[in-house]
């Protein structure tokens, strides 16, 4: 389940061009029930269309939610290799155990004082060996080992939905970093970005499970992050599609995504007129697309949108503001509701798809969760 595939070239026959890294196909344009039927050009995307739930799974979900995930929390965190010691005195807590402490407080959007309780009752079901103060809980938010864990937990938590995810989106958005102010009245507002984190997302569009997240100050560039996102996505992932707005676009990040093995999906903006010789090969291909087939580039292009889901869900269920004053701090408490995130997603998908989940049964170089010092 874990193995990697082998990546394969794709194959653009549709426009009378074969590129020899990948087989990839773009969809035929040709009429089907999925496709808006309105004149040569017109874009409607029915606002309307609702989706069915099933609603004996979700229930199921929602009602054991938090005792299945103290479960899957306390298997991940085992995996987590305890740093070496260095020097004398006293020695440092279980960083395993300070890990499900941090993310537990998370998960409850509780303070560090009144999380207290809900620790204690979690070492009474075996699931931590000791009981932190609660200032160490906020001591170890502040420790740049947790960054490397939280990162490497959040692309392992992805895993058990490696054989459903192929197609994927990229967006970012803000958190703010005091107890006011929301990130769509101040996004454009560039001055204040200083008081908002900004966190990068891969997400998958079935599940919206998160593949890869980085987190910056609030005015760094989407575009920025687009490599990294995609190539940390690639290693776990046998990625087909790949749709993001148009703030990632570029003759590079389209090769980029391109050379990873998927179509990129990104919409081009009005000044762009013609596709000439200069641009590379997947540049005029996806223009041409875009251009000559509007309604089937959109279709594909609007899965994006599953990437406002993911930050929705992070925000209503974990918060849309951090607590934390120091900068690492804010970006390791964004890092935690983005692991909470995925394991509620996965409890969600036990019970929708009958997925197994079993981390314990994953050893450590497996896992990811090697963590250098």
């Amino acid at each position: 389940m874990f193995q990697q595939e082998k990546k394969q070239s794709i194959s653009l026959e549709n426009f009378g061009l074969i590129i020899d890294q990948g087989k990839r196909e773009l969809p035929k344009v040709v009429e089907s029930d999925n496709m808006v039927s309105n004149p040569e050009n017109e874009i409607n995307i029915d606002s309307n269309k609702t989706y069915s739930q099933d609603w004996e799974a979700y229930n199921q979900a929602q009602t054991q939610e938090k005792i299945i995930f103290l479960e899957l929390l306390h298997e991940l965190v085992s995996q987590v290799p305890q740093p070496k010691r260095t020097g004398a005195g006293r020695p440092s807590a279980n960083l395993g155990e300070m890990i499900f402490s941090c993310c537990l407080k998370t998960y409850l959007d509780f303070s560090s004082r009144r999380s207290e309780s809900d620790i204690r009752l979690s070492q009474q079901l075996q699931y931590l060996d000791h009981i932190p103060h609660f200032n160490t809980v906020l001591k170890y938010f502040n420790q740049p080992i947790m960054k490397k864990a939280l990162t490497k937990l959040i692309e392992a938590s992805s895993l058990p939905l490696k054989e459903i995810e192929t197609d994927f989106t990229m967006d970012s958005s803000g958190f703010s970093t005091v107890m006011y102010g929301h990130w769509l009245e101040k996004r454009l507002i560039f001055n204040e970005h200083k008081t908002f984190k900004k966190a990068h997302v891969m997400s998958g569009v079935k599940t919206n499970i998160i593949t890869h997240i980085e987190v910056t100050d609030g005015y760094v560039a989407d575009g920025l992050l687009l490599e990294t996102l995609v190539k940390n996505t690639s290693k776990n992932f046998q990625m087909r599609e790949v749709s993001a707005d148009k703030g990632y676009l570029s003759e590079k990040s389209l090769g980029f995504i391109f050379q990873h093995g998927a179509i990129p999906f990104i919409p081009f903006k009005n000044n762009v007129k013609y596709s000439t010789e200069n641009k590379s090969p997947i540049w005029n291909i996806m223009f041409r697309f875009f251009k000559d087939n509007k309604k089937e580039f959109m279709r594909h292009y609007h899965k994006r949108n599953n990437a406002e889901s993911v930050f929705s869900m992070m925000k209503r269920k974990f918060g849309s503001n951090v607590r934390g004053k120091s900068s690492l701090v804010q970006e390791n408490e964004i890092l935690c509701k983005a692991l909470c995130h995925n394991i509620c997603v996965l409890i969600q998908e036990m019970f929708e798809l009958g997925i197994k989940v079993d981390f314990s049964e994953v050893t450590i170089q497996e896992f990811m969760c090697k963590i250098e010092m």
